[in-house]
């Protein structure tokens, strides 16, 4: 794992989660004056992006080489066992980062931090497929 590289990419990853939050904003306080779907595709199409990068983040962090095809299966999975934050989980957001008329605080159990929860997942996905194939 390249230390140096995932504090660049967490860097970025930072940024783009600033830009996000930006346009949930813009969003919110313009709702009479913009094409709602174009402004919530838009945030849809950074959020994507950022969330790419999380995966690969997470992936790198867990010390398994963050392969295109391997940040499009975990992504999948995330989504379809309802696990919607890997940008707020790698940047340790307690709140989701799209929600801007009220706080939308993220669940975790108990025991474990926001970022432990996904890594845990994304190391579960990886070994769920890994002694599959």
């Amino acid at each position: 794992m390249n230390t140096k590289t995932i504090k660049k990419e967490k860097l970025a990853l930072l940024n783009m989660a600033n830009a996000i939050k930006n346009v949930s904003e813009v969003i919110a306080k313009n709702k009479k004056l913009t094409d709602d779907n174009s402004w919530i595709n838009n945030q849809f199409a950074l959020y994507g992006s950022a969330s790419d990068l999380a995966i690969k983040i997470m992936l790198q962090e867990l010390n398994i080489r963050a392969t295109s095809k391997r940040v499009e299966l975990v992504s999948h999975w995330l989504e379809e066992d309802n696990f919607h934050c890997p940008v707020e989980a790698v940047l340790d957001i307690k709140e989701e980062i799209t929600s801007t008329e009220y706080v939308m605080k993220i669940w975790t159990p108990e025991n474990e931090t926001l970022t432990e929860h996904y890594l845990n997942k994304v190391k579960e996905i990886i070994s769920e497929f890994e002694m599959a194939a």
